[in-house]
């Protein structure tokens, strides 16, 4: 039955990849309707004004930046006989080029047309795995899988293992850009095409992660007042690893080689603020017939002296199936909950003078009878999701269902030393979690921890302003219990030690 589902989705991905559905013809005509329309308004215009917005007034910057991941764990080869803890490391080097150009005023409308270009190469510097061999994109790897193999005869069963991995070079941003307004009152764009959108309920990447995905469709952003009001309708979706945009894929299982597809996802958020002190916002987005994702939050900060205050936010998020590609991933047993799963959380920061204390908490519920403990996803399948937690640590995220999480921490930043913008900060997570044994099935409760240690520098003004170093490095403990060890197994078999180091630059050429 797994096999024929395996094949049957195979099938329906390079089906579905050709076939010229109403939806994306629609956003194709729409998108060259716009690229028709605005090279003929620009045409009109004097050489003078093209001249000044495309070269004179535009913008090319470099981007260069050093990616460094390593994590230490438990590694078992029985025909070298080796057995113990091994370290897996991948170490590169990308240099970006990106072109911006300036805004050129389409005839009276109070529009202004501009293009945004981009191309960035990853160099491999070096990379080691357990064995020689890794999973094929096993998590968030920094380079591209070469020389794989399928280690089972059956399309159900086995692994998909890579021998090597290399660089890569790429075009993640093309697109055209319309502009209006210019006052906090009136104010907005769009972007037709590539590119890095950080909208509604999808993002180009995490706070800390140094490769940008990059989506294709629309992205629309606009301000009145103090709301802020963005969205977006994407069709395609190129992971930071990749060198080319492919389909919005359904699983969150990075090891499924024939994943199920589905057509676009749309999103939208609104955000409010009352001055500098409170705001909140809502979004939404869905993936067709797949899944459904919606999140809220509000924010206080409540201020005590000139040099303190109390910060304050709660958030809740809200995952639904939407459909029977969902359904699909349940049966393959690859999706992370059966019907829907939801997060609570809350969090304060104490802020006196340098000094930020924290402590946040999370609660998880994520139903799964198939796998028995479910988890919650922040994406739609590989397109990433909006999601920032307290409880998420450097490594671990502490989202299984019926896990409760918390987290302290103590940030200092160097104001005092004229360097507002390096801080150090050390957090302690940790989270009581149900967990499904290998082999009798039975549901235990079980603790995990993690130590996560953060060093950050980003100048904001001055000289160094564009340039990045975080230094995150992590040691996830998890109990007997969570590591499901047995009698003879050492003891830090199932802990992890992680760093991951990003120092980057990016100047105007």
């Amino acid at each position: 039955m797994k096999s024929t589902i395996k094949m049957n989705r195979s099938i329906k991905a390079s089906y579905q990849g050709n076939l010229p559905l109403p939806h994306i013809k629609k956003a194709l005509y729409t998108a060259s309707l716009f690229l028709m329309l605005t090279p003929f308004s620009i045409s009109s215009a004097p050489l003078s004004d093209l001249s000044s917005a495309f070269i004179n007034n535009a913008n090319v910057s470099m981007v260069l930046l050093n990616h460094g991941k390593t994590t230490e764990k438990y590694f078992k080869d029985t025909k070298k006989n080796i057995d113990g803890m091994d370290r897996q490391y991948e170490w590169g080097q990308a240099i970006g080029l990106f072109y911006k150009s300036g805004n050129l005023a389409i005839g009276n409308t109070g529009i202004s047309a501009g293009i945004d270009l981009g191309y960035s190469y990853m160099f491999n510097l070096a990379d080691k795995y357990p064995g020689d061999e890794h999973q094929w994109n096993a998590g968030e790897k920094i380079f591209m899988s070469d020389d794989c193999y399928w280690t089972g005869k059956d399309p159900s069963t086995g692994q998909y293992r890579c021998k090597s991995s290399s660089g890569y070079g790429k075009l993640p941003v093309a697109n055209i850009r319309l502009n209006w307004g210019s006052t906090i009152y009136d104010r907005g764009f769009i972007r037709i095409g590539d590119g890095f959108y950080n909208t509604g309920m999808i993002t180009a990447a995490s706070d800390d992660d140094a490769l940008l995905s990059s989506y294709r469709g629309v992205m629309t952003q606009f301000a009145l007042n103090s709301w802020m009001i963005d969205g977006g309708y994407v069709t395609g979706f190129m992971s930071g690893n990749s060198d080319k945009m492919g389909d919005l894929e359904g699983n969150a299982n990075y090891y499924d080689i024939n994943p199920l597809t589905y057509d676009y996802l749309y999103t939208a958020r609104v955000r409010k603020k009352f001055g500098d002190y409170a705001g909140f916002q809502v979004a939404y987005g869905e993936a067709k017939d797949y899944l459904r994702r919606s999140h809220a939050s509000v924010y206080y900060t409540l201020n005590l002296g000139s040099q303190t205050n109390l910060f304050t936010q709660a958030q809740y998020y809200y995952n639904k199936k939407a459909g029977y590609l969902w359904d699909e991933d349940v049966k393959e047993d690859m999706a992370a909950f059966d019907d829907y799963a939801s997060m609570l959380s809350y969090e304060f920061r104490f802020n006196y003078d340098a000094w930020q204390l924290l402590y946040g908490f999370t609660k998880t519920h994520a139903p799964s009878k198939s796998k028995g403990i479910g988890s919650f996803t922040y994406g739609f399948g590989n397109a990433k999701g909006y999601l920032k937690l307290p409880t998420s640590g450097n490594y671990h995220g502490f989202r299984r269902d019926g896990e409760e999480a918390h987290v302290v921490g103590l940030r200092y930043n160097f104001s005092h030393f004229d360097l507002p913008d390096l801080y150090l900060e050390y957090r302690y997570h940790w989270g009581n979690t149900p967990v499904k044994h290998k082999l009798t099935g039975d549901i235990n409760y079980g603790k995990e921890e993690e130590h996560a240690f953060t060093t950050s520098y980003e100048p904001k003004t001055g000289r160094l302003k564009g340039f990045v170093f975080n230094l995150k490095h992590a040691l996830f403990l998890p109990d007997e219990t969570v590591g499901q060890l047995e009698y003879n197994d050492i003891k830090e078999k199932a802990d992890r030690t992680a760093t991951k180091l990003i120092v980057s630059y990016r100047f105007t050429l």
